[in-house]
């Protein structure tokens, strides 16, 4: 069967937005996969924002809910090599 330009059932325009779709496709599945993994808490970290057990400590005397020589104590136990 021949193939016909007109009346083959897909349209000219097909040839341009069948690739752009695919790409778009494409883009969005890995969009919605990186989503998926950082809601998961499985993705990176890229605000830098890791906390050390000292600033805790020190943000927990800063609060008031440990005193000066709880404080003391526990931050030579975690300067300790």
């Amino acid at each position: 069967m021949m193939y016909e330009w007109w009346g083959s059932g897909a349209p000219w325009y097909g040839m341009f937005f069948g690739p752009i779709a695919m790409i778009a496709f494409i883009a969005l599945a890995v969009l919605v996969v990186a989503w998926a993994v950082r809601a998961l808490g499985a993705g990176w970290r890229s605000d830098g924002s890791e906390r050390t057990p000292l600033d805790v400590l020190k943000d927990r005397f800063a609060r008031g809910e440990i005193d000066q020589a709880e404080y003391e104590k526990r931050r030579q136990v975690l300067s300790r090599p």
